[in-house]
Formats: structure tokens, sequence, C-alpha cells
């Protein structure tokens, strides 16, 4: 049997063919999801709706933002299916292709989150049920899962970080002035510890590995990720352990 290398098999496949030898065996539902022409109409017309309201009821001009809007809901649009957009987008910026792709779905949940408050209210409402040995763990457990919405660790404080600063002075207001600076400090770097764990889950630094380590070879995020899973459990048991009981 011949091999196939990524770039001869590119060559010789339509995007509509690369897109569907993507899938895995046996019809799973991110297979089903990466393909359905529902989800990218839907996408497609919710960003119509947006730049509707920018032109004829806000009445805003063409700037910079706006303009890639129009350019990626373009692209949605002219392609059935997400996966046929990522093999599209794969092919016109292989190396960066996937951040292209994905960092303005990140900035709108990001923005949703917030301007409408929901990351500010969330987080506060955790914050609210914890008490000054459970924080630690709680700060830590939401930004893992915030990362997740918001892989970016400014933006992720940008949305939690006040909300979680104002629990902690309330949870610290027996403590000395001391004892509470270093509480808040043991807060923000269980955030950033939360953040930087859940990352082997969601591995943007492979997308830069898989260039070295995949060269000619087929080699995807998804034939990698599943072996993540133990050493994000392990890393987060540690870190969670770390943050309560010894704290750095």
């Amino acid at each position: 049997m011949q091999d196939l290398t990524e770039s001869n098999y590119q060559e010789q496949a339509t995007v509509k063919e690369e897109a569907e030898s993507s899938n895995l065996t046996g019809k799973t539902v991110s297979d089903r999801l990466n393909n359905s022409a529902l989800i990218q109409l839907l996408v497609v017309a919710m960003a119509l709706i947006i730049i509707g309201r920018h032109f004829l009821i806000k009445s805003q001009g063409l700037n910079l933002n706006i303009m890639m809007f129009i350019f990626m809901a373009i692209g949605l649009a002219l392609h059935a299916t997400p996966m046929r957009f990522v093999v599209a987008m794969k092919r016109a910026c292989s190396n960066i292709s996937g951040i292209i792709y994905q960092y303005p779905f990140y900035g709108g949940i990001m923005g949703i989150m917030i301007y409408t408050g929901l990351g500010s209210s969330l987080s506060g409402w955790l914050a609210s049920h914890a008490t000054i040995h459970t924080f630690p763990v709680i700060a830590q457990l939401t930004a893992a899962t915030i990362n997740f919405a918001i892989p970016s660790a400014g933006g992720e404080w940008a949305v939690v970080g006040p909300a979680f600063i104002e629990a902690a002075k309330s949870v610290t207001a027996s403590l000395t002035p001391d004892q509470a600076q270093a509480f808040m400090a043991r807060i923000a770097m269980s955030v950033a510890y939360g953040e930087s764990s859940s990352n082997l889950l969601q591995p943007f630094f492979i997308l830069i590995i898989l260039l070295v380590m995949g060269a000619d070879v087929r080699v995807r995020a998804r034939d990698v990720m599943g072996y993540l899973i133990f050493p994000f459990l392990y890393i987060t048991l540690a870190i969670g352990l770390l943050v309560s009981f010894l704290p750095l």
C-alpha cells in the first residue's frame, strides 16, 4: 500500500473528501457535530443578525473588527460544515489555522461572560459558598473549567478575578492585613494553576509540536489528546492538595 503523506493527500483530495476522511471509525458525537450543516447555518444566521444590527440599527461604520467578522461569516456560509471550513482554513494558513479559526469564537464567549455579567455572577456565586479553607480549591477548579471557554490567562482573570478578590476580602475580614494579602495572592495563584492545568485538555501547544512530530504523517490533535487525560487528573489533584495544605 502506498504511503500517503499529508501534503500529497491534500493535493489529491477535495476539501469535502479530506473533511470526511477526518472522521473516526463509526459515528461519534463529535464527528456528527463537526459535519453538521445545521450548526454552520445557525452560526451564519447569528452572524448576519449581528452584522445587520451593526450597520442598520447602531448605524456604525466599517472597521477592522466588523470587516474580519464579515469575511469569517462569508467563509462559514460558503462551506457546508464546520469540518470543511477547518480543512479550508488549514490549506490557506496551515500553521496558524487553529488559532485563527477558534479565537474569534473565544473572544465572543469572553465578551458574553464579561459584558452580560455572567462570569462575575458565576464566580461570585461559587465564592459566596466558600470558606477560607475551601476557597483555594474552588478558585482552582473554577478557573480550570472556565479555561475551556476562555483559553487566555489574562482574559480569564478579567472575568473571574474581581469577584474572587471581593470574596477573598470578605472571608479574610478576621485576619491581619498581612495574612489577608497573602491569602489573596494564594487565590490568584490558585486561579493561575487551575487555568494552566486544563490547558492539557485544550492543548494549543500541540499545534506547534505536531508540525515537528507529525512531519509527513497525518497526526492530529485528536490522536494524542486522550493520552493527556491522566496527566491532567494527576496535576489537578496535586495542585488541589498544594493550594489547600502547602501553598507556595
